[in-house]
């Protein structure tokens, strides 16, 4: 582990040096040398008004958002766009990719009045002129949940509730239009349901962290003087992520062959979200059903699947033991277990709210090596599911017990006093033997987004 630290660090101070910088600026200015000059040519041949200009004027504004050039990006796509309308009309969906490209753009340029103002008129696109069994519009809707997530982080705080009630009303929508073609029961559908899943508890941690966030997401619809309480929203979004886990199962139910271990890791999914909402008790026992039943079909694998606590939720739903081991670089073969120590990541998302994972649906971020930290702390195991759950005095077994900050430093004291409050927020899947959770030390790396 401080090894990988050490090189990473190295790493960082390589990339960050003044000459690496300039070597990669002049690079890329050289690029937009180069396509100016191809896209020139290109008008002495074909004229201004060409379609065959759309594609280059499009890798051109690419180029010029990568060095930060987002004015001059944002005149290469609007004329691409121009070209596409001329071709095709005003309402042609053949400008959709180009229209999403200068959303990303102006996102990424920071002019997030902008940005609100073309998201809005593409939803207004997307309802109004597109069919609904037209394929491509689910992908459409995805991309711009997807965007609406990326503004909780990088808008206006203000803002925040409006991109996460758009995000999560687009995703809704994405799958009402994808249960319409590709039908009810269709796999497919699955990964849309387990983002909206996330989603749900996205808004649960930010009505947990209280503040105007919290409030504006227990009104029943924005400005609205109805609210609902904590409790109340916290099982509002319980009961509907257990709805759509029941809806998967409903899926893999007719799934054949391999029907049982598709249940049995459904099974696995809903012990995660009953522990995420302090269900402790349904998820012992949910958890000791599918590892019960994972045994039964792949002893070996189960016992690798469940060797190394997990931080929860997952970005990723995994049908099999076989995918999600996949996803770990880890075979039957080759998959180490640690001797003393298990080495676990986690990243804020970002300033505006530390409270949650970056969502997997959107890009990386880079962070300096002073924005690391590592924290210690044990997850407590279950001896006896039935008497724990008798008695019920024992520490919950998804929460970090006793976590010290041990390094890189660099905090001071009421920044490490906030940073332990984040650590004992987040949950754990526990290290399961014979379907019981087992003590675990953890040397959790922590990326910080925000210090306050």
């Amino acid at each position: 582990m401080i090894l990988r630290l050490i090189a990473l660090v190295f790493f960082l101070n390589l990339i960050s040096s003044s000459g690496f910088a300039q070597r990669f600026s002049n690079l890329e200015n050289e690029k937009i040398q180069a396509a100016i000059s191809e896209l020139r040519e290109l008008e002495k041949i074909l004229g201004y008004s060409d379609y065959s200009l759309v594609e280059p004027l499009s890798e051109l504004a690419s180029l010029q958002t990568s060095i930060g050039s987002y004015a001059e990006a944002n005149r290469s796509i609007d004329r691409a766009i121009q070209l596409i309308r001329r071709s095709g009309g005003l309402y042609t969906r053949d400008q959709l990719p180009y229209l999403r490209q200068k959303i990303e753009n102006l996102a990424t340029s920071g002019d997030w009045g902008n940005t609100r103002e073309q998201m809005e008129h593409i939803n207004w696109f997307y309802l109004s002129k597109s069919a609904v069994t037209d394929m491509s519009l689910v992908d459409d809707l995805l991309h711009l949940s997807a965007m609406h997530l990326r503004g909780i982080n990088e808008d206006f705080e203000v803002y925040q509730s409006y991109h996460f009630r758009s995000a999560m009303d687009l995703q809704w929508s994405a799958l009402r239009v994808a249960r319409i073609n590709y039908g009810e029961k269709d796999e497919r559908l699955i990964p849309i349901m387990y983002n909206l899943i996330k989603q749900y508890h996205l808004q649960r941690m930010a009505v947990e962290g209280g503040g105007s966030l919290g409030y504006q997401l227990r009104q029943y619809f924005p400005g609205s003087e109805w609210v609902r309480g904590r409790a109340e929203t916290k099982n509002y979004f319980y009961y509907m992520g257990r709805r759509l886990l029941s809806q998967i199962a409903s899926i893999y139910a007719q799934s054949g062959e391999a029907m049982l271990e598709r249940l049995a890791m459904t099974g696995l999914y809903t012990a995660d979200w009953q522990t995420l909402f302090g269900r402790h008790e349904e998820a012992l026992k949910t958890y000791n059903e599918s590892y019960e039943q994972l045994e039964s079909l792949y002893p070996e694998l189960t016992l690798i699947l469940f060797q190394q606590p997990k931080l929860i939720p997952l970005d990723k739903f995994y049908e099999s033991v076989g995918s999600a081991l996949l996803a770990e670089n880890c075979t039957e073969e080759n998959c180490p277990v640690p001797d003393s120590k298990y080495q676990l990541s986690f990243e804020e998302w970002g300033r505006n709210f530390p409270h949650s994972r970056r969502p997997d649906v959107l890009k990386p971020s880079d962070k300096s090596e002073a924005d690391r930290t590592l924290f210690l702390f044990s997850l407590v195991g279950v001896d006896d599911i039935e008497a724990w759950i008798k008695t019920r005095k024992a520490q919950d077994f998804d929460r970090a017990i006793d976590a010290v900050l041990t390094g890189p430093k660099g905090f001071s004291e009421k920044e490490e006093e906030i940073l332990g409050r984040r650590v004992q927020r987040l949950r754990f899947r526990p290290k399961l033997i014979e379907g019981r959770p087992q003590n675990a030390e953890i040397l959790l790396e922590y990326r910080v987004a925000s210090r306050s």
